[in-house]
């Protein structure tokens, strides 16, 4: 009774996972360069945007970190940029 619940289990966790993944994108330091989900880094004001299809959003300050990373799930649109401090929820791509 464990086993099937336990690959039950197994599979929907795959499913999931399939749907949301950490985008293979890079943080530059020129607005102009940044493809959509990439992320530009103001390295006077040391603020953080991400890009979305629909524009740009401001995501926080981050004096530590150059570098981002973008989280999308795709079953939802929600994005989320991390900073030095952890995983920030910046809204929902539509």
């Amino acid at each position: 009774m464990l086993k099937p619940l336990l690959a039950a289990l197994a599979a929907t966790t795959l499913a999931l996972a399939a749907q949301a993944s950490v985008l293979d994108t890079q943080t530059h330091p020129v607005a102009s360069a940044v493809e959509p989900y990439g992320v530009f880094h103001d390295g006077i004001t040391n603020f953080v945007f991400v890009r979305l299809p629909e524009g740009w959003r401001f995501v926080g300050r981050d004096d530590v970190a150059m570098s981002h990373e973008v989280f999308l799930d795709a079953g939802t649109g929600f994005v989320y940029v991390k900073l030095s401090g952890g995983w920030k929820f910046v809204g929902r791509s539509d």
